[in-house]
């Protein structure tokens, strides 16, 4: 009976990695590390052929090898980059018979394929990369990312060949994510679902561009109920409704992150049976909308108010919704009392707050934080245009400042308050236009920070900054903060 052929390839490695082999000392004279630390694509330590090193390097278990090796890629390498595991097969003959033969190092990949100006040949090259991958993969479940840069407005398949070398194995398809036009998916319909997919975990659909308008992700009859992570983000014609996605999420209730970009329509009555979400940590929603909708606010804050998460950790809400006349402007305030109902009902947990373009003023903003004493990242982006109001003020600046300590008398008098409303807040990023925006404030808020947990800031304006501002972000840059300054003049 013949030896497995995992065997084989153990007993041939084995061999060459003897100390007796012949070619032991060949393979082992490429500079390489110890097996005591992680392995790096850049390769330094040297190991002495004979030496003691030599000795214990070639008894190290495979597993051992194989685990470290398995540190080395990022999360999709690119099939036609020199990065690991394509350069840590090229070190020695011994390296690459073993990498070539752990399946786990072949089962994560990123194929990106450029403007319709790419060669035929380079094109023939990456398919002919991505059947090796697939080949040394096995049946190991695999995760691929593919991205179709695509810019021109004739159809271009590419993208869809790829996938159709990819469905065969569909049954092994885990993590699958595809960033490019509509009309790469076009073949998927027809037969991705003749095998199932039972191993798939999440999947990532960004349709940025349009070439067929027959494309519906309901026909692709995706099992939702399995899926821990979605992420759909529709542009153009293909944009899902409020509607749509609470559909989606009723089904997929066994989701831990998901982000969606929507229409802000929705008409399904409040009556709805609630979908529970109970492991849903990560919630982003991008709404888009304009003057012609009824009232997206209204639209937004029923579907939020529709949905059961026990244990919220991020939220983000994106508002790209186009108002043009300034009647409509005041539209959120008569609805934000139940936006801050939605955020508070989830203030035991909160750890990542994300607020981008909504119509919020100072004491708005303040009402939402109000209780997140959990809070580890803020990000706040209001426009850089200075016709819109800007709520980045002193009150709120004040109010996101750690308490200054003072003797007890001064603060009974002055009545300042001596808690911290955000102790473990380690990442805080602002975008806006700079018209309320007290310099010296937000650089005693920054360094207050700094001297306890804050580690990342990031400021995007539209005003010029002081050098001594400058001059202090760059201090902390140097002490190893991640701190980072931007200015954008808009005329």
């Amino acid at each position: 009976m013949p030896l497995p052929v995992s065997v084989v390839v153990k007993q041939h490695i084995r061999s060459m990695l003897s100390p007796h082999s012949k070619r032991s000392s060949q393979a082992l004279n490429p500079p390489i590390p110890s097996p005591l630390a992680p392995v790096y694509p850049t390769l330094s330590l040297p190991l002495r052929s004979g030496s003691q090193w030599d000795s214990s390097f070639s008894q190290l278990p495979l597993e051992v090898w194989v685990e470290i090796f398995s540190h080395c890629p990022t999360d999709f390498p690119r099939i036609d980059s020199q990065v690991p595991p394509l350069t840590l097969a090229l070190v020695c003959r011994t390296w690459y018979h073993l990498i070539a033969a752990t399946p786990r190092l072949w089962s994560c990949f990123e194929v990106v394929l450029q403007g319709v100006g790419s060669s035929q040949l380079v094109y023939d090259g990456i398919k002919r990369k991505l059947q090796t991958w697939l080949r040394r993969s096995r049946q190991h479940p695999i995760s691929f990312r593919i991205v179709h840069d695509y810019t021109g407005n004739a159809p271009d398949l590419r993208s869809a060949e790829l996938l159709t070398l990819l469905l065969p194995h569909a049954s092994r398809w885990q993590n699958v994510q595809f960033h490019g036009p509509s009309g790469g998916l076009a073949y998927l319909p027809v037969t991705l679902f003749e095998g199932g997919l039972p191993a798939l975990e999440s999947i990532s659909i960004h349709l940025h561009r349009s070439w067929s308008s027959t494309f519906d992700i309901g026909s692709l009859k995706i099992p939702w109920s399995q899926l821990t992570g979605l992420d759909l983000q529709f542009y153009q014609n293909r944009i899902h409704s409020l509607d749509e996605c609470f559909e989606i999420l009723s089904a997929a209730r066994n989701l831990t992150w998901c982000t969606l970009n929507a229409n802000c329509v929705f008409t399904l009555p409040r009556t709805t049976e609630k979908p529970a979400l109970p492991s849903l940590k990560s919630l982003k929603l991008i709404i888009q909308a304009n003057d012609s909708a009824a009232s997206p606010e209204e639209s937004l804050l029923n579907f939020l108010e529709c949905l059961s998460v026990v244990d919220l950790r991020a939220f983000s809400l994106e508002w790209l919704v186009s108002r043009t006349h300034d009647g409509l402007e005041p539209c959120w305030s008569a609805f934000h009392s139940r936006f801050t109902d939605f955020i508070q009902s989830s203030a035991s947990s909160l750890e990542d707050l994300g607020l981008a373009y909504v119509p919020l003023r100072d004491h708005e903003i303040i009402s939402c934080l109000d209780r997140l004493s959990s809070l580890r990242t803020l990000d706040l982006k209001f426009t850089l245009a200075d016709h819109h109001p800007d709520p980045i003020t002193e009150d709120l600046l004040l109010y996101l400042s750690p308490p200054v300590p003072l003797p007890a008398m001064q603060r009974v008098r002055q009545r300042i308050s001596t808690a911290d409303h955000f102790p473990v807040l380690g990442n805080l990023k602002l975008q806006c236009c700079g018209e309320h925006l007290n310099q010296a404030m937000l650089l005693a808020l920054i360094e207050g920070r700094a001297a306890a947990r804050l580690r990342a800031f990031e400021l995007m304006t539209a005003k010029l900054l002081s050098k001594d501002f400058r001059e202090r972000i760059l201090h902390w840059q140097k002490h190893g903060y991640r701190f980072s300054l931007s200015t954008l003049n808009i005329r």
